[in-house]
């Protein structure tokens, strides 16, 4: 069974994400940047198997009106169970919670 917290994942574990799905081939990230980008979230959602991340969503915010859900990870390997989803509802109930007028989220290309 999964595990869903509201915590923020750690540089290693983040960078291994974003490893496994080709994004660190696209971006420029130094450590710093990566752990700004993590301490700066308004909002996570890791997912583990047995202690193993295996999938994370984030918000960024201006705290009153908008948020932008980036960074919806998974694993190939646990893509297509509903995991993806999970996360993006948990996270739109953060946005209600905190009464946000309005919520975005991108595709990324590839």
């Amino acid at each position: 069974m999964f595990e869903y917290k509201g915590m923020k994942p750690t540089p290693n574990q983040y960078w291994q994400l974003l490893e496994t799905v080709g994004r660190t081939s696209v971006m420029a990230l130094s450590k710093e940047a990566l752990r700004l980008a993590i301490d700066n979230s308004r909002q996570w959602v890791s997912v583990c198997d047995d202690n193993r991340l295996i999938g994370v969503g984030r918000l960024i915010s201006d705290g009153a009106l908008y948020e932008f859900v980036c960074d919806m990870i998974v694993l190939p390997e646990y893509q297509n169970r509903g995991i993806g989803g999970s996360i993006l509802k948990m996270l739109r109930e953060k946005c209600t919670e905190h009464n946000i007028q309005r919520v975005w989220l991108f595709e990324a290309s590839g």
